[in-house]
C-alpha cells in the first residue's frame, strides 16, 4: 500500500483485457463503454474524502460492473495474475514434495535464509509484461507475510495450511493492486495523508473480506493433486465470485 497517490491508471479507451493478460486468447474483450472509469473514480473519491463506507460499496460496484466490463469480462483482466499464481503454487507444491525437481535449481535454497528464499522465489517467477509491477509486489507480500519467521527457511513447513495462505495473500494483493492502479487520482481527494493510509486500509480489507469468503472454499475442497493450470482457473472463478457479490452492491 501507499503508491495510490502516483498512479496514473489506464484511461477509457484502454482494451478490457490487455494482450498480456489474455492468457485465454479470447481477445481484447467487447468495446469499452464511454467514460467506464468516471462512476468508480467519483465514488472512490468521495470514500476516500469523507470516510463513508458506503461510498466505498458503490465503488466497488461500479468498478466490477462498467470499469471493468463485468463479471463475464473483469476476471480476465487477471490472466497473466492467475498465470504466475498457478506458477507460485506449482514451485512452493514442489519444494515441499520433491525439491531436487524443483525448476530453476530453487530447490538448493533449502536451509538459506528465509528472505533470501523470498527473493529467489520472486525473481524465478515475475513476467516480463505490462502487470510485472503489481506481480512482483504480490509474491513479495504474499510470501513474506506466510513465511518468514525462521532464520533458514524448511521446506517441510510448507504445509496445506501455508499454501492456502500463499494463495489467498496473493489473490487479495493482485485485486487490491489492480484497483489501486484503477483508481488514478480518487485517493488524491484526501485532505490529509492520514486519510489515505485509513482510505487503503479500509479497501484493502473489503477486498481480502470477500476474496477469502469467496477464494478460501475452493482450495480447502481441490487443494490436493492440484496442477498448475487448475489453480490458475481457480483464482480467477474466485475473482469472478468477487466481481458477482460487488456487482450486487446497492448503487
Amino acid at each position: 500500500m501507499g503508491t495510490s497517490t502516483s498512479s496514473r491508471g489506464p484511461n477509457d479507451k484502454s482494451p478490457l483485457i490487455p494482450p498480456w493478460a489474455d492468457v485465454d486468447n479470447a481477445g481484447p474483450g467487447p468495446n469499452p463503454q464511454p467514460n467506464r472509469f468516471r462512476g468508480f473514480r467519483t465514488s472512490l473519491g468521495r470514500f476516500v474524502s469523507s470516510g463513508d463506507r458506503s461510498y466505498l460499496q458503490k465503488a466497488l460496484r461500479g468498478y466490477a460492473r462498467s470499469a471493468t466490463g463485468g463479471s463475464e469480462v473483469g476476471p480476465r483482466r487477471f490472466g497473466a495474475m492467475a498465470r504466475t499464481g498457478g506458477g507460485l503454487y506449482g514451485v512452493l507444491n514442489q519444494l515441499r514434495n520433491d525439491p531436487e525437481k524443483a525448476p530453476l535449481n530453487l530447490g538448493a535454497l533449502a536451509g538459506r535464509p528465509t528472505r533470501e528464499v523470498i527473493d529467489s522465489i520472486v525473481e524465478a517467477l515475475v513476467p516480463e509484461n505490462g502487470d510485472a509491477d503489481r506481480i512482483r509486489v504480490a509474491l513479495n507480500e504474499a510470501l513474506s507475510t506466510c513465511l518468514e519467521g525462521e532464520e533458514a527457511f524448511d521446506f517441510n513447513s510448507i504445509t496445506d495450511e501455508v499454501l492456502i495462505a500463499v494463495m489467498l495473500s496473493y489473490v487479495i494483493q493482485c485485486v487490491f493492486e489492480q484497483i489501486v492502479l484503477d483508481s488514478k487520482r480518487a485517493f488524491a481527494k484526501a485532505g490529509a495523508p492520514k486519510q489515505v493510509e485509513d482510505a487503503e486500509r479500509d479497501l484493502f480489507e473489503l477486498v481480502r473480506a470477500v476474496t477469502e469468503r469467496h477464494m478460501q472454499p475452493l482450495l480447502e475442497i481441490k487443494l490436493q493433486g492440484m496442477s498448475e493450470k487448475k489453480m490458475q482457473g481457480l483464482q480467477l472463478k474466485a475473482i469472478r465470485e468477487v466481481w458477482l457479490e460487488w456487482e450486487g452492491y446497492e448503487p
